[in-house]
């Protein structure tokens, strides 16, 4: 299975975290970069990873507690998630990946929310508790559609979510980062 991964931008260039690249490979899947240029045909599967926020225009709001708003990258999420859907494609969208995935299906954000970043915190998910980490100053608001929730923080803010129908799936932390079976979770669901 080959995987798409977006790439995210910075002032000077394009890349990708090395522990997207790490979590895919501890589930021997094989990947490629993503840019907005990019045919998308020859990918099983897509990974929207974390990265800066998402501009609120495209959820019907003032920017008044975004940064290092990339209308290349907001283009390139929505290229991808419109292609997932088109195609029945699998698809994680992981911190910014969550919250792509909500705002281009017609959902919105809360553009700034007090003790989730760089704190872990407890979710419950099937009425269990895990301790996750978090590293965003942002979560969905309003759901979008046919997205249905798996999982909240203990202070009620989204933490996974899925679509109704498809292989679309979210995460608001970063699994990549510690030893959480993602794989476990994807079946069990």
């Amino acid at each position: 299975m080959k995987i798409g991964i977006a790439v995210r931008k910075n002032d000077v260039d394009y890349f990708i975290h090395l522990s997207y690249i790490n979590f895919l490979k501890k589930y021997n899947l094989s990947y490629d970069f993503i840019s907005l240029e990019t045919n998308l045909d020859s990918f099983d599967g897509f990974l929207l990873p974390g990265g800066d926020d998402i501009d609120p225009k495209y959820y019907n709001q003032e920017n008044y507690a975004c940064h290092n708003v990339l209308e290349e990258i907001d283009k390139l999420d929505k290229k991808i998630i419109e292609y997932a859907l088109k195609n029945k494609k699998p698809l994680l969208g992981i911190c910014r990946g969550i919250q792509s995935i909500n705002v281009f299906l017609g959902g919105s954000l809360k553009q700034d929310i007090l003790h989730h970043k760089n704190e872990n915190h407890y979710i419950l998910w099937n009425e269990k508790p895990y301790l996750v980490n978090s590293f965003h100053h942002q979560s969905i608001h309003t759901l979008g559609k046919d997205l249905i929730i798996l999982a909240k923080s203990l202070d009620d803010e989204i933490e996974i979510i899925k679509h109704k129908d498809l292989p679309i799936y979210g995460v608001q932390f970063h699994p990549e980062l510690f030893d959480f079976d993602l794989k476990s979770l994807i079946n069990e669901l």
